[in-house]
C-alpha cells in the first residue's frame, strides 16, 4: 500500500477526479480519512482487483471512497 496521502493533505482532483461530478477541478480539499481498500464487483473472479480510497472534504461535501489516481497534492 503506498499510502501517498494522509489526513489533513490537501489535495486537488486531477483529469481522472473531475469526473465525480460539478465544478470540483479548481477546488481545493482536504483528506479526511486513512486509505483504505475497495474491491469492485468483478464478473471474472480469477483476477482480484482492489482500489485504494480516501474520504475527502470538497467545497463543504464529504466525498467517500475516492480513489488515490484521482488526486494530486496541492501545491
Amino acid at each position: 500500500m503506498s499510502n501517498k496521502f494522509k489526513p489533513g493533505d490537501l489535495i486537488t482532483l486531477n483529469d481522472y477526479g473531475v469526473f465525480i461530478g460539478a465544478n470540483y477541478q479548481e477546488l481545493v480539499g482536504v483528506v479526511l480519512s486513512k486509505p483504505y481498500n475497495i474491491v469492485p464487483p468483478a464478473e471474472d473472479q480469477s483476477e482480484m482487483a482492489f482500489y485504494l480510497v480516501y474520504d475527502i472534504l470538497l467545497d463543504g461535501e464529504l466525498i467517500k471512497m475516492i480513489p488515490e489516481e484521482f488526486m494530486e497534492h496541492y501545491k
